[in-house]
């Protein structure tokens, strides 16, 4: 069995929550070529990703349309509930 490996420039991730750690680790990933598509409750602080040349996406569920990879960094269960299993 083969497991895939995350390249920069083919591989597109998604970044739910980005925060004071989540900004700064999907700001490295792009560093090392990873294009990414934001999402934040607070779109404000997507801002300086998005100045780098994040997409920035509307819902949790568009992060995930546009990515082939996500990573959520949010503060408490019920947010990762509400991330992984809400509606959108």
């Amino acid at each position: 069995m083969s497991i895939p490996f995350a390249t920069p420039g083919t591989t597109r991730i998604g970044w739910i929550g980005t925060g004071v750690m989540g900004r700064w680790m999907c700001q490295h990933a792009m560093s090392k070529g990873f294009a990414a598509t934001v999402y934040n409750r607070s779109p404000e602080k997507t801002k300086p990703l998005v100045e780098l040349g994040a997409t920035l996406a509307r819902s949790p569920r568009e992060v995930a349309e546009k990515s082939d990879v996500v990573f959520a960094i949010v503060g408490y269960p019920k947010d990762v509930r509400e991330v992984f299993l809400g509606a959108d």
